[in-house]
């Protein structure tokens, strides 16, 4: 365990699972360190890496409030594990191959002082062509979490307490639990969303669900029947969504199969 020294925090925790991410940790670290407003705490959950990401995280303990290296059970169980240690009122989940805009800690919290959310969903880039995505639709709840919001990573800002009541990321789902935890929390009519226009980072594409997509289709299907959508319907997007992606699933099979 690494703790770095006591600093004033306020209500924001950047929450980051990490394993084998040396080569893009570097620039994460370094969107952290030119925050306009470096009053968070940075907790970096690591799942054991042996390719210098350990070595990385302790060279750079100015901005890495916490960091953790141990065997888990995989992305999720990290971020839970790094949510029960955190200490902010409110956390932002962070990829290793993300990136946050300079501003977007000091917008999150003007943010939460003007509205009271529970929720923030700002706006992200995708950095593979730099589109942005924007806005909040709780109405395409039927189409799955990926149609209502930008994005669980950089994008998405959460009340700690929100755990308390709608459990913690189920390891039931490896690759998407988020959408789980997501679905579940933004069609509460209770729950305070809300969708801020300020762009917070850009998103990587090298993340996990990006490198398993027949696996986050079935994931993401078992959702929504979790979660009582119409099945009929579910079942037809599922076959709609296999044949759109085929192409990518046979490209990505092949390449396995030859060892890339």
């Amino acid at each position: 365990m690494l703790t770095a020294p006591e600093r004033d925090f306020t209500s924001i925790s950047v929450i980051c699972a990490t394993l084998n991410c040396a080569n893009d940790l570097s620039r994460l670290i370094n969107s952290l360190r030119e925050q306009t407003d470096t009053s968070f705490e940075f907790l970096v959950m690591d799942g054991g890496s042996t390719d210098g990401t350990w070595d990385l995280i302790a060279s750079n303990r100015d901005i890495v409030t916490s960091a953790f290296s141990e065997s888990d059970h995989g992305l999720y169980d990290a971020l839970n594990k790094g949510i029960r240690l955190s200490s902010g009122e409110f956390y932002l989940v962070v990829g290793a191959d993300d990136i946050l805009h300079p501003t977007a800690i000091a917008s999150f919290k003007q943010t939460i002082r003007a509205s009271l959310a529970d929720v923030i969903i700002a706006a992200v880039a995708v950095s593979s062509g730099g589109k942005i995505r924007r806005g909040f639709r709780r109405r395409n709840a039927w189409l799955g979490h990926a149609a209502m919001v930008t994005s669980h990573s950089v994008g998405m800002l959460f009340k700690k307490s929100l755990h308390d009541r709608f459990g913690y990321y189920s390891l039931r789902y490896p690759t998407v639990a988020d959408g789980l935890f997501i679905k579940q929390v933004c069609t509460a009519a209770d729950v305070n969303v809300v969708a801020a226009d300020f762009v917070a980072g850009e998103f990587g594409v090298r993340g996990l669900s990006n490198r398993n997509l027949g696996q986050v289709l079935c994931e993401s299907w078992q959702i929504q029947l979790d979660t009582g959508e119409n099945p009929l319907i579910q079942f037809l997007l599922f076959q709609y969504r296999l044949l759109r992606f085929l192409p990518k699933l046979i490209s990505r099979g092949a390449g396995r199969r030859n060892g890339r």
